[in-house]
């Protein structure tokens, strides 16, 4: 197993951050859109993730992969195939999340906070950190 160097876990913890950041702008904006504006479990979280990918892709550029020779424009290309795929990733999850968790009944608040949050934890670790680390922002 190739041991990792402190330069990419020192970048990963970085991602990791931004995401939490627009994590909680994503978040935030699904839980209002789906109590308060009565949309679904997919359509919040797709509302939620485009807020939330702008947010990240603006901060991956300026802070966590710093100095990558790509202009903002080249990166933007990239960024919306991952954040495309990652949204899709997002919301199909939840909505599958959600039929087998809540046995077609209505679904709380909680619930689908708790099924949004670890649906996009896999999503975060295994698609997006992966791709832009390796496609999107490399030097």
């Amino acid at each position: 197993m190739r041991k990792l160097s402190r330069p990419t876990l020192l970048q990963f913890a970085k991602a990791q951050f931004s995401s939490l950041g627009a994590s909680a702008i994503d978040l935030c904006l699904a839980a209002v859109l789906f109590r308060w504006a009565g949309f679904s479990p997919f359509w919040s979280t797709i509302c939620g993730a485009v807020v939330g990918g702008i947010t990240n892709c603006i901060t991956n550029y300026e802070w966590t992969f710093r100095g990558t020779d790509r202009t903002m424009r080249g990166v933007a290309v990239r960024y919306l195939f991952v954040w495309a795929g990652s949204i899709m990733f997002n919301a199909w999850g939840v909505k599958l999340a959600v039929a087998i968790c809540s046995g077609g009944t209505d679904v709380s608040l909680t619930l689908f906070m708790v099924l949004r949050i670890l649906v996009s934890i896999l999503v975060a670790v295994l698609w997006n950190f992966t791709l832009q680390k390796n496609w999107v922002y490399k030097k």
